[in-house]
């Protein structure tokens, strides 16, 4: 059981730190820096298709219920995939940040984004 997660968060890094068409990109060192303090790393893929209503709010519900199965976290790594012909807007974030200023405690976070091929939008969260 270890190992398969260890091979998920893994896998899970190496898809973010490898996205093509980053717009807002992770790079190794942010990796790092999040998670230099030690301690498991639980990692879980959401995604909604990228033309439903309330998309993000969708996703964001998703992230929510998943996340606290890993509570307490203060560390958080999350990066958005959505399709080049539906971007993510400015104003679809707010759900997100409403998320972050929600986490109890002190949240340190890296998140970014990058477009894919598919009609989804995909969220991979890794969370210590």
């Amino acid at each position: 059981m270890f190992q398969s997660e260890c091979e998920k968060v893994k896998r899970s890094i190496v898809d973010v730190l490898n996205a093509p068409k980053s717009l807002v990109s992770i790079d190794v060192n942010d990796v790092r820096d999040l998670f230099q303090e030690g301690g498991v790393i639980h990692t879980f893929n959401a995604s909604v298709g990228a033309s439903i209503k309330k998309r993000m709010e969708s996703l964001m519900d998703l992230i929510i219920v998943n996340t606290k199965k890993y509570e307490p976290f203060s560390h958080a790594l999350i990066f958005f995939f959505f399709p080049e012909d539906r971007p993510l807007l400015m104003e679809e974030l707010k759900p997100f940040s409403d998320w972050i200023e929600s986490v109890p405690g002190e949240l340190r976070i890296k998140w970014g984004m990058a477009t894919q091929s598919t009609q989804e939008i995909r969220a991979i969260v890794l969370l210590q």
